[in-house]
């Protein structure tokens, strides 16, 4: 396994943020509101962080540094005999019964600890802890490695590599699995404050990619790990589609035709609180933007903020299936998230119970 080194660059960033600072005095512009503090963990907590790290021999696993990435061996193991089906969690009362099952979120046993909440994230490529979870679990850091960096509007985070010894989901075991470890705003971002201050670990789904199948069922409440058996469509349901299931930056995608035009590249994002989002270059061949023009909100990311138009997409075709009018935006200022791919969110994923076929590499749409 390997680590990456995530950065980023953006010429037309540089030029629109020297622009802006004519703009700084208007403070009814949304750009006013671009600059904002990244995140970051407090000298104490790396130090605390450092002086409780592991080496890899102490981990059980092998490691091998060089200037450009990490290779592991030994890591990421998964143990997956039977299938397992758990709850999703729902989100507090005070939510309305529509949004029960906003997010895909399961109960987890981690490092010995039951009832942490953990999110199912197909949109990430990194398992991620803010840094109270993590410290709770007693999850190390691994010795004699830098930090990872990440770029975001709004500037750099350092997130720091650990080794989680175990975590169980249902009868489904993982070992050793390696994750990041970073500031507590960083993981609150994800879920929106949806279960208050309380953390949420960020697991990728390609950490599963071992086990024969993922079901996401949020139409009944449940999440299926697939252990050895090969997936079977539910046969009560009404309809049923299948597209091809492959990897990008080790994140699933397929193809999908947005109002009748040709086939491109889409990354399935199941953490994404959004319908979908849509790269400027499309978003202009389509129709749906035109630089400087229409209206722009700011919305909070990770590392900062970004401006983005918001506009209703008539259709996108997955497979057999054709999904209409879905909220969607664009990002007009900054990096594009997933590197200016498509994605498409879990507002309209959560519609169907959604299936990562691994062993057969298909996605299945059921509902």
């Amino acid at each position: 396994m390997r680590v990456p080194r995530v950065c980023g660059s953006s010429l037309f960033l540089v030029l629109v943020l020297l622009l802006l600072l004519d703009l700084s005095g208007c403070a009814t512009s949304p750009y006013a509101q671009l600059e904002t503090a990244s995140p970051a963990l407090s000298p104490g907590q790396v130090a605390e962080l450092r002086q409780n790290a592991k080496t890899a021999d102490e981990l059980g696993f092998q490691m091998r540094v060089t200037d450009r990435s990490v290779d592991f061996a030994g890591v990421n193991t998964v143990e997956a005999t039977a299938t397992a089906t758990v709850p999703l969690a729902e989100l507090p009362t005070d939510y309305p019964p529509a949004s029960s099952y906003r997010l895909p979120v399961v109960l987890a046993t981690v490092n010995g600890r039951p009832g942490v909440h953990v999110l199912l994230d197909s949109g990430s490529n990194r398992n991620l802890f803010g840094y109270a979870l993590a410290r709770s679990l007693d999850i190390p850091v691994i010795a004699g490695l830098k930090p990872v960096r990440g770029m975001g509007i709004g500037g750099a985070i350092d997130d720091y590599a650990a080794a989680v010894p175990s975590m169980q989901i249902g009868s489904v075991e993982l070992r050793k699995l390696i994750a990041c470890i970073g500031p507590d705003a960083q993981v609150l971002s994800f879920t929106r404050g949806f279960w208050g201050d309380q953390q949420v670990m960020i697991l990728g789904v390609n950490a599963l990619k071992r086990v024969s199948y993922l079901t996401i069922d949020s139409l009944r409440g449940t999440v299926t790990i697939g252990g050895t058996e090969a997936f079977l469509p539910d046969d009560t349901l009404k309809s049923m589609t299948t597209a091809p299931l492959h990897w990008v930056n080790d994140l699933p995608a397929v193809d999908v035709s947005i109002d009748g035009r040709d086939p491109v590249e889409c990354i399935l994002d199941t953490g994404g609180d959004y319908g979908m989002l849509v790269p400027r270059t499309q978003a202009i061949e389509l129709g749906y933007w035109t630089p400087g023009r229409g209206d722009v909100t700011t919305s909070r990311g990770v590392g900062g903020a970004s401006l983005a138009t918001s506009y209703l997409v008539k259709q996108a075709r997955v497979g057999g299936e054709t999904l209409e009018r879905i909220p969607a935006h664009t990002t007009v200022v900054g990096p594009e998230p997933g590197g200016g791919r498509l994605l498409l969110g879990n507002v309209m994923l959560r519609r169907y119970r959604v299936t990562f076929d691994f062993k057969h590499s298909v996605l299945w749409l059921e509902k």
